[in-house]
């Protein structure tokens, strides 16, 4: 069966983890938390005020990578990471390590608009999170202004507007959905 490797990507607040979480759930696959390797890589004062730079994140990322890989080895056929991924050349260098391992890529960018995310961060306490709600939405300002778009109809990426008016149930239907279309 072939290895999927599922990316999460998008502002902080946009709902990736729930997604992310609820798509692992449906289809039995394994979520990678990159923020357990952030919490050892990245000054805790840092995480919470500035972006760490792509060298930095670039170790956290390849960490991942590597227990993906493991969870691979043991027949896990889905594995599901979150995180931000503003960076193209991060994106670059996770697909060519991806197509090296001849694993199945596919970028889901979560869209959401900031209103949304305010409210909603703001109306539920952010349980395993890294950031409180203030830091999220702050977050989300910064990256906000540094996201590097995806390049238009790129393979392999699907992205999901986030609104808040549906269900994550649907959301996901709709992920799936669009991932068997191709």
């Amino acid at each position: 069966m072939q290895k999927q490797l599922i990316l999460f990507c998008g502002l902080p607040g946009s709902g990736k983890t729930t997604i992310s979480r609820e798509l692992c759930r449906i289809t039995g696959g394994k979520l990678i938390d990159l923020d357990e390797f952030k919490k050892t890589d990245v000054d805790p004062l840092l995480v919470k005020s500035e972006i760490d730079p792509p060298e930095v994140r670039w170790t956290y990322y390849q960490k991942g990578l590597r227990a993906a890989l493991a969870l691979f080895a043991t027949g896990t056929h889905t594995i599901i990471i979150d995180e931000v991924f503003h960076l193209a050349e991060l994106r670059r260098k996770i697909a060519n390590f991806c197509r090296e391992q001849h694993i199945t890529i596919t970028w889901v960018e979560v869209r959401c608009p900031y209103d949304v995310v305010a409210q909603r961060l703001s109306s539920k306490p952010r349980i395993g999170h890294i950031l409180s709600t203030e830091e999220a939405l702050a977050m989300n300002r910064l990256f906000e202004n540094i996201f590097e778009p995806f390049p238009t109809l790129s393979d392999g990426h699907i992205v999901v507007e986030n609104t808040g008016s549906g269900r994550i149930e649907e959301v996901v239907v709709c992920i799936l959905e669009k991932m068997h279309r191709g």
